[in-house]
């Protein structure tokens, strides 16, 4: 402490010097707007050549991961092309056509109970509403709303978010959705209690809205708990205008998916467009 205390009475004068210049340029920056604008720019400047760079570190030390996860969805891919060649005779219904458009995610948000995320693709790519995002370990959201350049992506960590779901093992059909808890679980609803599921079972795409192709993998099963009845109430009116109500009882179960996706690493997606989805629509109306 002594050396410090020696060191700054013998440099007093550069150290007065240095006080004096930095409370000058504070009260330069502070009285005239010009030259504080020109700082600003300055720093901004700096601190997002700092980012960028940054940004390219990260991604170079991660290429190692990101080659091997492209290798495993490479291999996926091969083997679903190989049982579509196997399977020519598919109806209709099934063999949807769907087109891919890969994208880059420049924003991720997870701090919200109604998270998005922001990809560099939008309206000049042929991005629009409604579309599917996944990557190569499962659904990631759907886009909610489009610009020329960029999209946002309504989150599968998002309360407001309904996936169309089903049992891989069973068929069973469900509605995934978030609790807005943990961001590694979701909760899928709807599933009788009659349903014969395990844990470690996989939960996957169910297709019906033609947001997802049917079979995409979400996730498996790592709770299973009962719910309280869901009672539903009929009315029938016979032909001598005698109205008879009745009430159906069912049981149905608390089903807890473990996510495939981690949510909190997301580097490039794929964008899903059905390209008989406004056909599909206008049948249903």
């Amino acid at each position: 402490m002594q050396q410090i205390i020696d060191f700054i009475i013998r440099k007093k004068d550069v150290v007065v010097y240095l006080i004096l210049l930095i409370f000058s340029l504070t009260l330069v920056f502070n009285s005239n707007y010009f030259h504080k604008s020109k700082v600003l720019i300055f720093s901004n400047s700096i601190a997002n050549y700092s980012t960028e760079n940054f940004n390219y570190l990260k991604e170079y030390f991660e290429l190692k991961k990101i080659n091997s996860n492209l290798l495993e969805e490479n291999l996926f891919l091969k083997n679903q092309l190989e049982k579509i060649n196997k399977n020519i005779s598919l109806d209709s219904l099934t063999n949807i056509n769907f087109s891919y458009k890969n994208a880059k995610v420049i924003s991720n948000n997870l701090s919200s109970f109604k998270n998005r995320l922001v990809i560099n693709k939008g309206i000049k790519d042929g991005l629009k509403n409604e579309m599917g995002v996944i990557n190569s370990d499962g659904i990631i959201g759907i886009v909610n709303y489009t610009s020329k350049n960029y999209s946002s992506i309504m989150s599968i960590l998002n309360i407001e978010t309904k996936i169309n779901a089903k049992i891989k093992k069973t068929s069973h059909f469900g509605t995934l959705e978030w609790d807005g808890l943990s961001t590694k679980y979701l909760k899928l609803n709807d599933i009788p209690e009659t349903a014969k599921i395990k844990i470690g079972d996989s939960i996957v795409t169910g297709g019906m809205s033609l947001i997802f192709p049917e079979g995409i993998k979400i996730g498996v099963v790592s709770k299973i708990s009962k719910h309280e009845n869901q009672v539903t109430s009929y009315s029938v009116r016979s032909g001598n205008n005698d109205a008879f109500k009745y009430e159906s009882r069912e049981n149905y179960l608390n089903i807890k998916v473990k996510l495939n996706t981690d949510m909190s690493n997301l580097n490039n997606v794929y964008i899903i467009e059905s390209l008989n989805r406004e056909e599909f629509q206008k049948v249903k109306k």
